[in-house]
């Protein structure tokens, strides 16, 4: 039997890692950003989606507070794993994620996994013979 710890892990196969994985995801990116955070993504050819984080001291200087923006990331992701499916995605932190409400963050991050969505299903397609 897992334990519920274990249940809520972020599993090493979902993060992206490599130095190569984060520079494939930079060069032509499908993009959504608002004042909060940028989200790229690109697809990635495997069943499983993966996360990269960049989260900067310059906007939170605080370790608590950047560990708390990581988390939330995460759990979202985690949470709506099923529709990003195939992608590499990357969270880069931007100016007011320092002063975003929770709720707030949560909503935001909601409309960016739905637009990434669309977005590289869009591309798909035109990309198709």
């Amino acid at each position: 039997m897992r334990s519920t710890r274990a249940r809520y892990r972020f599993p090493s196969g979902l993060r992206l890692r490599r130095k190569r994985d984060y520079g494939r995801v930079f060069e032509n990116p499908r993009r959504s950003a608002d004042r909060a955070v940028t989200v790229l993504a690109i697809s990635n050819g495997l069943d499983i989606p993966r996360l990269g984080l960049a989260i900067s001291k310059r906007w939170l200087p605080r370790a608590v507070a950047r560990n708390r923006a990581k988390r939330l990331i995460r759990e979202s992701f985690r949470t709506h794993q099923q529709q990003l499916q195939g992608l590499d995605v990357v969270v880069i932190s931007r100016s007011a994620i320092a002063g975003i409400e929770t709720a707030d963050f949560s909503r935001a991050l909601e409309r960016h996994w739905k637009r990434i969505r669309h977005l590289t299903r869009h591309s798909r397609n035109q990309n198709a013979p």
